[in-house]
């Protein structure tokens, strides 16, 4: 990412108040969308243009103005999630608001271990499907 007005450090500050607070993981418990959005964000290519104004004072004012110069492909992001395009913009603006996913096309390590984990857990539940059986005088 380049470093618009400081943005860098602004975004590094943000990562680092918000990586240990588990509490980000509770919009994701029970929202398949979110959790994939998170995934998928991770693996979009995400650039800025550049970030208009002074970096403002108030916290929740700057995560807005980190958000101005971000570009992304909603295509992209609208195909892997399997939704309508139109769709994108909200879930990324409620995905950044709980600050789920980062400016820079990174997500929140908390969320990102959570969704890892729940993967697991899923393909440990997931027997084995049993071969076919034989047919009687083969």
């Amino acid at each position: 990412m380049a470093d618009l007005n400081g943005s860098t450090a602004i975004l590094a500050a943000f990562k680092a108040q918000e990586g240990e607070r588990p509490e980000v993981i509770h919009p994701l418990l029970h929202n398949p969308i979110l959790r994939n959005l998170v995934i998928a964000w991770s693996m979009t290519p995400v650039t800025f243009t550049h970030i208009k104004g002074a970096v403002p004072e108030d916290e929740a004012a700057r995560w807005r103005w980190l958000w101005q110069g971000v570009q992304f492909d909603r295509d992209d992001i609208a195909n892997a999630l399997k939704i309508d395009r139109m769709k994108v913009g909200r879930l990324v603006e409620r995905a950044s608001a709980f600050r789920l996913i980062y400016p820079d096309g990174t997500a929140n390590a908390v969320a990102l271990q959570f969704i890892r984990s729940e993967i697991a857990k899923g393909l440990k539940t997931k027997k084995p499907k049993a071969p076919p059986a034989a047919k009687a005088g083969a």
